[in-house]
């Protein structure tokens, strides 16, 4: 098996680690305590002011979803510097631009279920499911070439 793929099954054991958390997290805070975030008006606010459709109930989602990709962006940062692509270097280093791919994924994954929620009407649950699927084809690409490239790759490649 070639180096690539045997890091894409890692990486997929890793997500599925990492969604694992995510969701769960997320899961816990929609559907057992029902969060509600004084901050969800501020992020209609904001929404409204951009033109897009929300409400309060669309915003405590976001935010809990918010919550839950962030844990589970700290427990893949970790598990795949050293599982997925054996990378143990320079760690405060590489959380920076493995911070910016995170929140590249909240954009996407807020665009996503803003419209999946508020104009496809589809449940939360499987837009969180359809919007994590997405994120994690982008963020696996930028991760492999850019936040966990090895010295020696990134020696080759200039």
């Amino acid at each position: 098996m070639n180096q690539t793929l045997k890091e894409l099954v890692k990486y997929g054991i890793v997500g599925g680690i990492g969604a694992l958390v995510d969701f769960g997290i997320y899961y816990l805070l929609t559907s057992v305590f029902f969060a509600s975030y004084p901050i969800a008006g501020l992020v209609c606010d904001i929404y409204e002011s951009l033109g897009v459709k929300s409400d309060i109930a669309t915003s405590n989602i976001l935010i809990s979803s918010f919550i839950g990709q962030f844990f589970g962006a700290v427990n893949n940062f970790i598990l795949n510097g050293y599982f997925t692509f054996k990378v143990s270097d320079n760690k405060l280093k590489r959380f920076m631009p493995y911070l910016l791919v995170f929140f590249l994924g909240i954009i996407i994954s807020t665009l996503s279920l803003t419209i999946m929620l508020d104009y496809m009407g589809i449940d939360n649950t499987v837009a969180k499911i359809v919007a994590m699927v997405v994120v994690a084809m982008v963020q696996f690409t930028l991760n492999k070439f850019v936040v966990f490239k090895k010295k020696e790759e990134k020696i080759e490649s200039l």
